[in-house]
């Protein structure tokens, strides 16, 4: 850019006749002092300019680089989000299977005491009471001794 930019006044510069010399050289040599010192502060000017450009460039670059690593980092965390969402549903389906077997045994349990109730009442009614004990073994005395 400096180049092209100091090459077009020379180019203008070239195309234009001269004026003829002044009868005066001490007359023209400040404006031209002055324009070369225009064309000095001009580059001077672009060559900041474009030393903050690059700079610019160089920031912005670093940025989008900082960005694309973030990016990936984002997109990583998120799959192990979705992995860790997927392992947490499989555990809850788990707990509530497992709930469910837990109320079954439970309910089987339950279901063994109850006929375990029902089977002591039912031999608590068919025992014996000691009346009822020594009338048999009366009548099996008599039984014996009507045999004899």
């Amino acid at each position: 850019m400096l180049v092209l930019m100091s090459s077009v006044p020379a180019a203008i510069a070239q195309s234009v006749p001269s004026p003829p010399p002044s009868p005066s050289a001490k007359s023209s040599l400040p404006s031209a002092t002055r324009a070369d010192a225009a064309l000095r502060q001009a580059c001077l000017s672009a060559a900041a300019d474009l030393d903050s450009t690059r700079r610019l460039a160089d920031a912005l670059t670093a940025e989008n680089a900082a960005l694309t690593e973030r990016l990936e980092a984002e997109k990583l965390a998120s799959a192990e989000l979705a992995r860790l969402a997927a392992v947490r549903g499989s555990e809850a389906e788990a707990v509530r299977l497992s709930n469910a077997a837990a109320a079954r045994v439970i309910a089987a349990k339950d279901a063994e005491i109850a006929a375990r109730d029902r089977l002591i009442e039912s031999l608590r009614k068919k025992r014996a009471s000691p009346w009822r004990r020594l009338g048999d073994i009366l009548i099996g005395a008599a039984a014996v001794a009507i045999l004899k």
